[in-house]
């Protein structure tokens, strides 16, 4: 059987593929090089799955979508009538046909408009042994909820999004201080480095604490924060701080909320947007040790959610998604030899800069040792050599990769292999990771890693286990996904070297 799910929301589209054997997947703005690449028409995703996977969608033997029915043709729009957005936005249903117009139109021969939330809320599948106790579901807005929480696929609880969300707190708090962005959805990252540089205001941060996920509007209100200091201009003069305070007091409630739903030993699936904050994450796995999130918690795993929810209507065995998360469908290339590894390393024991382009790209935001830029974290000016290459705000911070079994010598909290997490850096030699509040996120290096070899052969040169790891792209534009964008990096920017599968190049 062939499962189509197609993720086309007015951002980050995403295609999932099941082809009977194995699972497919791409966010387009890999591919088309992009950020934040949607449809200006939704019929127009039809065209990408034939140019990637070769496949007409019309054989597919049933396909679920996810998209703002908003964004269709008025001609089509009229075949989705207004109690579907109704039932799917209460919760009273997981899932709603299409109708055959609203099918023809969209090139398909069946299709299911499957509620935004329902599909973030099965998006971890391929981490899952069992079903999770419960899933949480925490972004800006979707189904026309600020949150969702579900047990055993019912909707348990949601959130109006008429009372604010994080997502949107996020990012108005952002443009408040002056962020620059391309897209709006970038806005939140940038703030949850930046709010580091505020201090907090203990007595504000209770008085934010009680507003709770019922007020969010009121938590992320300047109006309040003016309130408390008792003047206009001093207010604005502090707004790192309110930032700063409002921030930590949001972590503060997201555990509470949790914990109104979840049991500290339950099985927790975490996703949407607001589940790639690595603060809140380290907050709230530490008072839920079973903490699931996926590396593509944002809209970006849509598609993956809406297969699974394909995968259980037809009754088919768990699926498995070869490689994960090392599986993007974008130009794959073959792994290099030791001698390449043992150059590269030698080239970042001595400092340089290096592109690292290996196998199929990373699902999620973050680059995790396949379209990687590396750097020795001891570096002194680590920082400002790796901004004069990724030409971004220097108050962003850098992540970090560790051999796993060195991690607890140089840092304290959680870590996992996707990035999700920030601990704290307990030792002074790494200047190139440590953000102004002396956290990182960090992705450990077990094993059976891709990056393990570089980094064992570095470890071997240097003494240390760790390297700077952030993406193999610039500011404004997404990972590469073919060697022909790493090489147009490399030619437009002061990286010192790169490496493309068993190639090498450098200055």
């Amino acid at each position: 059987m062939k499962l189509l799910a197609v993720a086309i929301p007015h951002h980050d589209a995403n295609l999932a593929y099941f082809d009977g054997e194995r699972v497919h997947y791409i966010k387009l703005e890999r591919t088309r090089q992009e950020k934040r690449f949607h449809f200006r028409e939704l019929a127009d995703w039809a065209r990408e799955a034939q140019d990637l996977w070769g496949m007409d969608a019309r054989e597919a033997d049933d396909c679920v979508f996810s998209f703002d029915p908003g964004a269709l043709p008025a001609a089509v729009r009229r075949h989705v009538p207004p109690e579907v957005y109704v039932r799917l936005g209460a919760g009273q249903s997981l899932a709603e046909p299409l109708a055959p117009a609203v099918c023809e139109y969209l090139g398909v021969r069946r299709a299911s408009l499957v509620s935004h939330h329902y599909a973030h809320a099965l998006s971890s599948w391929m981490l899952e042994p069992r079903t999770p106790d419960l899933a949480i579901v925490v972004d800006g807005v979707g189904d026309g909820r600020a949150w969702s929480v579900y047990r055993k696929d019912e909707l348990v609880a949601i959130g109006d999004v008429r009372r604010g969300s994080i997502g949107w707190g996020m990012r108005e708090a952002g443009k408040l201080l002056g962020v620059q962005y391309g897209h709006f959805n970038d806005i939140a990252g940038k703030v949850m480095g930046l709010q580091s540089f505020g201090r907090i205001d203990t007595a504000y941060r209770e008085k934010v604490r009680a507003f709770g996920m019922a007020r969010l509007r009121d938590a992320w209100s300047p109006a309040h924060w003016q309130a408390h200091l008792g003047d206009k201009l001093v207010a604005q003069l502090r707004l790192l701080d309110w930032a700063a305070t409002v921030h930590a007091a949001t972590g503060d409630m997201l555990v509470e909320f949790f914990g109104q739903f979840a049991q500290p030993d339950d099985r927790v699936s975490y996703s949407g947007g607001v589940a790639q904050n690595v603060v809140w994450n380290s907050v709230l796995k530490s008072h839920y040790p079973g903490l699931v999130i996926p590396p593509h918690a944002s809209d970006e795993g849509l598609a993956l959610g809406a297969l699974e929810w394909l995968r259980r209507r037809h009754g088919l065995p768990p699926l498995a998604l070869t490689g994960f998360p090392y599986s993007q469908s974008d130009v794959a290339v073959p792994a290099p030899t030791a001698q390449t590894v043992a150059a590269a390393a030698e080239l970042l024991a001595q400092g340089r800069t290096l592109g690292w382009y290996q196998g199929a790209g990373e699902v999620g935001p973050r680059a995790l040792g396949h379209r990687s830029i590396l750097l020795d974290a001891r570096r002194p000016d680590g920082k400002a050599a790796l901004n004069r290459v990724k030409q971004r705000e220097p108050y962003r911070p850098f992540g970090a990769a560790v051999l796993e079994e060195h991690f607890n010598e140089h840092f304290e909290g959680p870590a996992d292999a996707f990035m999700l997490y920030a601990c704290r850096v307990r030792s002074r030699r790494f200047p190139a990771i440590a953000h102004v509040d002396g956290s990182c996120r960090v992705q450990l290096v077990g094993r059976n890693s891709p990056l393990r070899p570089l980094l064992e052969r570095f470890y071997e040169l240097t003494g240390c286990p760790v390297l700077v790891n952030t993406s193999l792209n610039v500011a404004g534009r997404p990972l590469a996904a073919a060697p022909a964008h790493a090489r147009e990096l490399f030619s437009l920017t002061p990286l010192d070297a790169l490496v493309i599968g068993d190639e090498l190049l450098t200055r």
